[in-house]
């Protein structure tokens, strides 16, 4: 009998838990305020090169972006650099 591995989902630990908000929806809603309601998908698709989909997953905030596309996202939007910063606690 096999199994697959589907892997374990990882959630984001900080130092202080208690009061660290979670980052996807962090994220999300650092995207959608600075960027507005209308076309934000494709903004963020235009900015990272990645598909509909995916920026779609981040908007909900289920995903965090990966390492390479959360850079991406920090240099274009201050909101989401704020939020990366305090997530880190600096």
């Amino acid at each position: 009998m096999s199994r697959s591995i589907k892997g374990t989902k990882v959630p984001f630990a900080a130092l202080d838990s208690a009061e660290s908000p979670d980052l996807a929806a962090a994220i999300a809603d650092a995207l959608r305020t600075e960027l507005g309601s209308r076309s934000v998908a494709k903004t963020v698709a235009r900015w990272t090169g990645v598909s509909d989909r995916a920026v779609k997953k981040w908007l909900t905030g289920k995903v965090v972006p990966n390492g390479e596309h959360l850079v991406v996202l920090m240099r274009h939007s201050d909101l989401v650099w704020a939020v990366v910063r305090k997530a880190a606690g600096r």
